[in-house]
């Protein structure tokens, strides 16, 4: 008999570690799992595609505070076949306060503080806590291995394994065009509007981008958060606003890749980068810069990375894939292939291989 999987996580919003989350749940569900997930807050914009993909989610612990969600997970009767998986932090911190020590595993998304509001002592005493408690933990890149070690918020013993994200198709969507419209070129991004994800150095290269006549390009961003009316005004202080359209959330992302020329990710750093395989399954070329997890996901050998911080670079790489039809080409091959990397299947086995590992202890 199949054992069934609890998912406890933050939110069930539109984030990566979010709809990665739908990804493996559903895929454990259609290989025969009883899978669940409970989320702690916030609006459950994915509750209707965990449910028609066969997914149970629980909406009652969003109505409680932390202290009554402890109390309530702690007195859930679980049955030995049941495997509970840990998403971001005050999920993780949940289930180390109300869950036996190593019943349940934890799953690291990014590569940042475990607490980035909070002290760095404190943020790396509230990680240790954690994963000394569960009985192991998933890092989504070696990169958020790298930072956790070295960062200090993981001990030396930690047993710590590397599963990346998968998708569910890993062939690339047929497309007949690259969204060129009356000669302008489609640059876009998907982003939360956070200092981390650097958007003012996108907005910059399109600055440079357009101090030439020709051709004309217009960036479009997807996405939400504090920082959008800061970034507008920096649009309208480099004089770029006509060319800047503000997307929004978008909860079908895929129509969007496809009316794109390119796609950059101009991020500080990533736990994994799941836009970078959105968007190329796509037939999209991406840009991003090599650093933290992003050459793991586009390969060290990807002609769309980018080597420097600076504006004019990731401008002179815009244009290049844009007009460049041998390096677009040799862009879009190489992407072909790298998603072969990265099926949903793969990463399902090597949490399964986990989840048993956990139940043979519990035993």
């Amino acid at each position: 008999m199949n054992h069934s999987i609890l998912h406890v996580i933050t939110t069930v919003d539109l984030g990566g570690a979010e709809k990665q989350l739908l990804t493996l749940a559903a895929s454990q569900s259609k290989a025969g799992y009883n899978v669940e997930v409970i989320f702690l807050k916030g609006e459950p914009t994915l509750l209707q595609a965990f449910l028609e993909l066969g997914v149970k989610v629980d909406l009652d612990f969003a109505k409680l505070g932390f202290f009554k969600q402890c109390l309530k997970l702690n007195r859930r009767k679980f049955q030995e076949n049941c495997v509970v998986h840990a998403h971001l932090p005050r999920a993780e911190m949940l289930c180390a306060l109300s869950l036996k020590p190593k019943r349940f595993v934890v799953t690291r998304h990014n590569s940042e503080p475990f607490f980035p509001k909070g002290l760095a002592i404190v943020s790396k005493l509230l990680s240790r806590f954690v994963l000394k408690r569960s009985f192991a933990s998933i890092s989504i890149s070696k990169a958020v291995e790298n930072y956790l070690k070295t960062s200090g918020e993981m001990g030396g013993k930690q047993k710590n394994h590397v599963i990346y994200y998968g998708i569910t198709e890993t062939s690339v969507s047929s497309r007949n065009n690259f969204g060129v419209d009356s000669g302008s070129i489609q640059v876009g991004t998907v982003s939360r509007l956070v200092p981390q994800k650097n958007i003012p150095l996108l907005l910059g290269a399109l600055k440079e981008l357009n101090s030439k006549d020709s051709p004309r390009f217009n960036l479009t961003i997807v996405g939400s958060g504090p920082l959008k009316t800061e970034l507008q005004s920096l649009s309208g202080d480099l004089g770029i606003e006509e060319f800047v359209t503000w997307k929004g959330q978008l909860q079908d992302v895929s129509p969007f890749y496809r009316s794109l020329n390119v796609f950059v990710l101009p991020s500080d750093y990533e736990g994994f980068g799941l836009v970078l395989l959105e968007a190329m399954s796509q037939g999209t070329p991406v840009i991003g810069r090599r650093i933290s997890a992003i050459p793991e996901v586009m390969g060290e050998e990807h002609p769309g990375l980018v080597d420097s911080v600076s504006p004019v670079d990731l401008a002179l790489k815009i244009r290049m894939l844009t007009s460049d039809h041998d390096t677009l080409r040799r862009c879009l091959d190489y992407q072909a292939q790298r998603l072969l990397e990265f099926p949903i299947e793969n990463s399902q086995r090597e949490h399964e291989r986990l989840y048993s590992g956990l139940l043979d202890r519990a035993k």
